[in-house]
């Protein structure tokens, strides 16, 4: 029984980029087309110097490719390299139950690495949440209105309380909180606030009293832990994106969160 050979193929399997390249020049795209006996017989004695071109050609575009890929995946480099503190492994890292700011940052940052549909780092990343929220500017009054009334994870502290404290009216302070409150929410639009509170919503159990941050999840974590560093911290960060998501509906002012018995976050 005869075998039939199989056909011979054309030249854009050996030059695969420049054959898919749309600026490939029509006469590159013409030798592309054929076959390595069809090119020997059109170029001749000139062979190698049109292979050498063309592999020129090649070799550009792949190192084009090679660039791209390089820029893509320096964001993710960079915040490897900012995670050089976590304990032991990137895995024992992710492991890692939240128990002051520094792990808390580790967990975040980890957070924030893709590797879907490409080796990427999401929008909420950690630097980016806490520059909007640095752009609040709060005085003492609107620091201790932020971290202990509109996104403290538990009981809010009273206004008549921060007023006794900071020697003002009550009604001083609630408008403060108001303003406060408002500027947050707009600050959630910020593609950087609006993707950690997406985030966090994804992470969250939907159950007939509303959506819960499990007690085992670091995020839950890190939002109990007691906020006293400068502001913002990556503990604001993430009581702050809380807070967002957990207005429901989309029109309400945001109630915030609180600690159930079990540890697990639920809404006030």
């Amino acid at each position: 029984m005869n075998e039939t050979s199989p056909p011979e193929q054309t030249l854009r399997h050996r030059f695969p980029l420049l054959w898919r390249a749309d600026a490939t020049d029509p006469e590159f795209r013409k030798d592309l087309e054929r076959t390595d006996r069809e090119f020997g017989s059109k170029w001749r004695r000139h062979k190698a110097d049109r292979l050498a071109e063309l592999q020129r050609h090649e070799d550009q575009l792949a190192l084009a490719v090679a660039r791209d890929e390089i820029a893509a995946t320096r964001p993710v480099i960079d915040l490897l390299g900012l995670l050089a503190h976590a304990p032991g492994s990137l895995l024992a890292a992710v492991a890692t139950t939240p128990i002051d700011a520094e792990t808390a940052e580790t967990v975040f940052r980890l957070s924030t690495i893709r590797l879907s549909p490409a080796v990427s780092v999401a929008d909420h990343d950690l630097d980016e949440v806490l520059d909007d929220l640095s752009s609040l500017h709060p005085d003492d009054l609107g620091e201790a209105l932020l971290r202990e009334a509109i996104y403290a994870v538990g009981p809010p502290i009273p206004n008549s309380r921060l007023a006794k404290r900071f020697e003002i009216t009550r009604q001083s302070v609630s408008e403060r909180r108001r303003r406060l409150e408002d500027r947050l929410i707009e600050l959630g639009k910020r593609r950087s606030l609006a993707s950690l509170r997406d985030h966090l919503e994804g992470r969250m159990q939907h159950q007939a009293t509303g959506p819960v941050l499990p007690p085992s999840d670091p995020f839950a974590g890190i939002a109990r832990l007691d906020n006293e560093g400068s502001f913002p911290d990556v503990i604001d960060a993430v009581q702050a994106g809380l807070w967002l998501a957990s207005r429901i509906p989309l029109d309400s002012r945001p109630p915030g969160f609180r600690r159930l018995p079990d540890d697990s976050l639920g809404i006030r």
